[in-house]
């Protein structure tokens, strides 16, 4: 995704973590013609690690959770079953199959597993990261059917601000018939 909240795949994935439409909804997240949950970094980064210590549960290796992740826990299973030795540890189990993943997979592991270890020692690796302020900003319930265009006029703030706070409302209005809460600076 590249961090954009926007992004959407072939697979018809979208948002920070690619959740396609069946996951997004099994973790909680509203996806209608309105709102896309998907694409809301804060709900769903909370979904992606509650999708992600699932499958950690149901596998009981990171990286089999991080395969199942990207190609589908059911695709990893049958792999898993088809081509996994019964007389192997948790350790050796994900590169024994990585093979008869996609090739998607085998490349997305990898990587996250990279990502993590650079997250961890960044100063081995000499990376300086520098800190950046968190998001700041506040909740304010707005009446159903308000576009964007007008809570931006009336805080006479940038409708692209609005827009950015909140990519999760895909019409740029909140949904009709009830009041919503709309993330301001």
């Amino acid at each position: 995704s590249g961090f954009n909240p926007r992004a959407y795949s072939r697979a018809r994935a979208a948002g920070l973590w690619q959740f396609i439409r069946h996951t997004g909804r099994l973790e909680g997240l509203r996806i209608d013609h309105w709102v896309d949950e998907r694409r809301d970094p804060f709900k769903s980064t909370r979904a992606a690690a509650r999708h992600l210590k699932g499958l950690y549960a149901k596998l009981g290796d990171w990286r089999l959770a991080a395969a199942a992740y990207n190609s589908g826990p059911g695709r990893v299973a049958r792999v898993i079953q088809r081509y996994g030795p019964t007389n192997v540890n948790d350790d050796e189990l994900y590169w024994m199959i990585s093979g008869h993943l996609p090739l998607e997979t085998r490349e997305y592991v990898p990587k996250m597993l990279a990502a993590t270890l650079l997250a961890e020692e960044r100063e081995h690796f000499g990376f300086e990261v520098e800190k950046s302020l968190p998001y700041l900003f506040d909740q304010v319930l707005v009446p159903g059917g308000t576009p964007l265009q007008e809570v931006a006029a009336a805080l006479d703030v940038p409708r692209s601000l609005i827009r950015e706070l909140n990519p999760h409302l895909i019409r740029e209005s909140t949904p009709p018939g009830r009041t919503f809460l709309v993330r301001v600076p």
